[in-house]
């Protein structure tokens, strides 16, 4: 990693506190430039343990930037994943408060609920098959 417990810290908390209030902040690599992976995979951790500690449960897992053309966007070579939390489903038919969100827009996504645990790497498509319950 390339920052310190500190930084990780006071990132995690700048992160969450903008979802919280709704606000949009400016990237944090403007004034890290020097972040890598592992240290966006560690401020994560923090947000995750933040908000277990108020309560909230893991539902679920996010990949992103997983078109290769995103990816040269973006400067990456590999999807990154984040988490989904219980408190961000929204039932069938209900409204959506916007006021809550920092930036609304609408994007197709694929989810596949497992019945089964995966492990990587070298997960075999086969394997991902046989844990998927259904896809939505």
């Amino acid at each position: 990693m390339t920052i310190d417990k500190k930084t990780l810290a006071s990132l995690a908390e700048h992160l969450e506190n903008a979802e919280l209030g709704a606000h949009d902040v400016v990237k944090i690599t403007d004034a890290h430039p020097r972040l890598t992976i592992e240290d966006a995979y560690a401020i994560q951790d923090q947000i995750r343990a933040r908000k277990e500690a108020r309560g909230n449960k893991v539902a679920g897992y996010k990949a992103g930037l997983t078109s290769r053309a995103k990816m040269k966007q973006m400067g990456v070579e590999v999807p990154c994943f984040g988490l989904l939390f219980d408190y961000m489903s929204i039932a069938n038919g209900a409204d959506v408060k916007t006021s809550e969100l920092i930036h609304p827009k609408v994007e197709a996504e694929i989810a596949f609920v497992l019945k089964a645990p995966l492990r990587g790497p070298g997960c075999h498509v086969g394997a991902v098959l046989a844990a998927t319950d259904f896809v939505v």
